[in-house]
């Protein structure tokens, strides 16, 4: 359910908030933006591919089945990243800052209760489990604290911080979340899972329309 609700609203925030954002920050510049958002996308393949390869000597070899530390540190780098890109998105405007930041919230808990369940199965205890867990998304704030006293002086990086930011929303949408929902087919499945998308594409598109309002 969680992993429905969350494609929803990291699609919307991509390509509703994020996307629109970076293109007005660049001063209409679309061409450039969207350069940025492919080239994320693309890196965001090969960096995936790089953590596999690493993992994975055989070649039919289960992705999920990734060792515990590895995907500790693969978290910490991409809380890190999230923490720059909600710095990079409240730096764009409050409406945006708060959409980015729920719909991090939307993808991080499905996220980080997949990666406890791979840390038990990699043979940790729960509490060290939950204590590394934790450890590692802890990199967000000083990311986020650092980026945003940074950014500002460097501002003109924005928009391709938030294009960059797009792409990493769309990626885990389209390629890590939605794998996982074709896992349950059926009727009834398919029904809850797209009603449950589209109910984080409504609450984000509400969210983003009433701060824009608002201001």
């Amino acid at each position: 359910m969680l992993i429905s609700f969350a494609t929803g609203t990291l699609l919307t925030a991509a390509l509703f908030g994020l996307i629109p954002e970076a293109i007005e920050s660049a001063g209409g510049e679309s061409h450039t933006v969207m350069l940025f958002v492919l080239g994320g996308i693309l890196s965001f393949f090969f960096l995936e591919k790089l953590i596999i390869w690493r993992n994975c000597t055989d070649e039919d070899c289960d992705v999920h089945s990734a060792a515990g530390p590895i995907v500790l540190i693969g978290d910490a780098l991409h809380n890190f990243i999230d923490g720059i890109v909600i710095a990079a998105a409240f730096l764009t405007s409050f409406s945006v800052g708060i959409a980015v930041g729920l719909a991090i919230i939307a993808h991080e808990v499905p996220q980080e209760t997949g990666d406890f369940g791979i840390l038990l199965h990699g043979g940790f205890s729960k509490k060290k489990a939950f204590a590394y867990n934790a450890l590692s998304s802890v990199t967000t704030i000083p990311a986020a604290i650092i980026s945003y006293f940074l950014l500002g002086e460097i501002s003109f990086i924005i928009p391709f911080a938030l294009a960059i930011s797009a792409a990493s929303f769309l990626y885990i949408a389209l390629s890590d979340l939605t794998p996982e929902l074709h896992q349950k087919w059926g009727f009834k499945h398919t029904l809850k899972q797209l009603t449950l998308i589209l109910a984080g594409v409504t609450m984000m598109i509400l969210i983003m329309a009433s701060m824009n309002h608002s201001h």
